[in-house]
C-alpha cells in the first residue's frame, strides 16, 4: 500500500484547518507537513494524532500501489526504434514524479475517446477530420506546433515539459501516459518544434483512442496512429496544392527547394511533408530531402529555446500557460503549499538558469490577479 499524503491537505481544508494550523496542533514544522503531503509517512504518535485531528482511521491514508495508478501504454520512438525495457522504466519513473499532483486533478466525468473497429485509411481519415475540426486550424492549412498544443488542451490532455533522461531523449520526443485517471503527454524540451508536431499528434491519437496495449497488435496500432497523425497534420487540400506545384518540373533540386520553401512558410517538418506526398502516391524516389530538412530545422527553435528565450520568470510562465494551460492551472493550485523542490521538479527547472522560487512567485501573482 502507498501513503497518499494529498489526503492530509484535502481533509484539513474540509475541517477548516490551514496547513500551518495543522502543523501547530501536531507540534511539527510546516515543512514536515509538506513532506507528508509529498508522500513521507508520519510515524507513531504523529500519525495517531493526525488521524484524530482529521477524524479518519490510519488506513484512510493508504491507497493501491503506484503501478496500478500509472501506465505508459504505448511509445512512438524516433525512426521506429525498438522500445527497450530501460525506456519503459525511465518513462515510468518520470511519470511517477507526478502521481501526487495528478491525484489532485479534477475528475473528468466524460473523456473524449474515439475508437474505430478497423485500422483502415477510411477510419483514419474520419478521426483526423474530427481532430482538425476540434483544433480550429484553417481547413486548408497544415498544423503547426501551437495548434497541436491547443488540440491537447481542448481534448483535456495535460502537456508536461521535461528534459528527458538519456535513455529516452535519444529515442523519443514525447510519450503518452495515464496517471491517476488523467491523460498526459510528456514532451522533451530539447525537441525542435518542427519535429515535435507529428509526435504530439501521434500521442494525441493514442490518448483519444485510449487502447489497452495487451488487447491490441502494437505495431498495427502504431502504424494506424501514424496514419491518423499524417492526415491530421497535412490536409488533402494542402497536399494536393503542393503536389500540383512540384508536378510542373522533374528537376530534383527545384522540387526540393519548393518543398523546403512551403515547409518553412507553414512551419512544419520537410520530412513530414515528404512522407505525406509519398503516401499520397507521388513518385519521389529520386528526391533526397535529407540535407534540406536538416538545414530547415536550423531555422526553427527547440521547445527549450522558446521557453527560456528571455531567461526571466514572467516570460517563462506566460509561455507555459500559452502552451499547456491545463497543466499550469493544476500546478498553480498547489502554490504556495508545495515544496520548492517538488515545484521545480514538476516544471523541469532542474539545471535551468531560472530560479524556481521566482517562478513560484510569478504564478502566485498571476493567480491573485485572475
Amino acid at each position: 500500500m502507498i501513503f497518499n499524503g494529498i489526503i492530509i491537505k484535502n481533509k484539513a481544508k474540509e475541517s477548516g484547518l490551514t496547513l500551518l494550523r495543522l502543523a501547530q496542533e501536531l507540534s511539527v514544522s510546516r515543512q514536515t507537513v509538506n513532506s507528508w503531503i509529498g508522500g513521507a509517512v508520519p510515524r507513531g504518535q504523529h500519525l495517531i494524532k493526525l488521524c484524530s485531528l482529521l477524524n479518519v482511521k490510519p488506513g484512510y491514508f493508504f491507497t493501491e500501489p503506484t503501478e496500478s495508478l500509472i501506465s505508459v501504454p504505448l511509445h512512438r520512438t524516433i525512426r521506429n526504434r525498438a522500445v527497450t525495457a530501460l525506456m519503459r522504466e525511465s518513462s515510468q519513473n518520470l511519470a511517477e514524479q507526478y502521481l501526487n499532483l495528478f491525484r489532485q486533478a479534477p475528475t473528468v466525468s466524460v473523456l473524449q475517446v474515439v475508437r474505430v473497429q478497423k485500422r483502415i485509411p477510411e477510419n483514419a481519415k474520419v478521426i483526423a477530420e474530427r481532430l482538425r475540426k476540434l483544433s480550429g486550424v484553417d481547413e486548408g492549412k497544415p498544423m503547426d506546433y501551437g495548434s497541436a498544443f491547443r488540440l491537447l488542451a481542448d481534448l483535456g490532455i495535460y502537456a508536461v515539459f521535461r528534459l528527458f533522461p538519456d535513455s529516452l531523449k535519444k529515442n523519443s520526443y514525447a510519450f503518452y501516459s495515464r496517471i491517476a485517471g488523467q491523460r498526459i503527454v510528456f514532451v522533451n524540451i530539447d525537441t525542435n518544434v518542427l519535429d515535435l508536431i507529428f509526435q504530439l499528434l501521434h500521442e494525441t491519437v493514442h490518448a483519444v483512442r485510449d487502447e489497452e496495449p495487451g488487447a491490441i497488435d502494437i505495431k498495427e496500432e502504431e502504424d494506424f496512429c501514424d496514419m491518423v497523425s499524417e492526415l491530421t497534420q497535412f490536409p488533402d487540400f494542402y497536399v494536393d496544392m503542393v503536389a500540383r506545384a512540384i508536378a510542373e518540373t522533374t528537376v530534383p533540386a527545384i522540387i526540393i527547394n519548393h518543398l523546403k520553401k512551403v515547409s518553412k512558410e507553414y512551419a512544419h517538418s520537410l520530412w513530414g511533408l515528404y512522407y505525406r506526398l509519398k503516401h499520397k502516391g507521388l513518385d519521389l524516389k529520386e528526391i533526397d530531402v535529407g540535407g534540406a530538412a536538416t538545414n530547415l530545422n536550423k531555422d526553427f527553435p527547440t521547445l527549450r529555446d522558446i521557453l527560456f528565450s528571455k531567461n526571466e520568470p514572467r516570460h517563462y510562465v506566460d509561455t507555459l500557460y500559452a502552451l499547456s494551460p491545463r497543466f499550469m492551472k493544476l500546478v498553480a493550485e498547489q502554490v504556495p503549499d508545495c515544496s520548492l523542490r517538488k515545484f521545480g521538479e514538476w516544471l523541469g527547472l532542474e539545471g535551468s538558469s531560472i530560479d524556481a522560487k521566482a517562478v513560484m512567485n510569478e504564478i502566485a501573482r498571476r493567480k491573485a490577479q485572475a
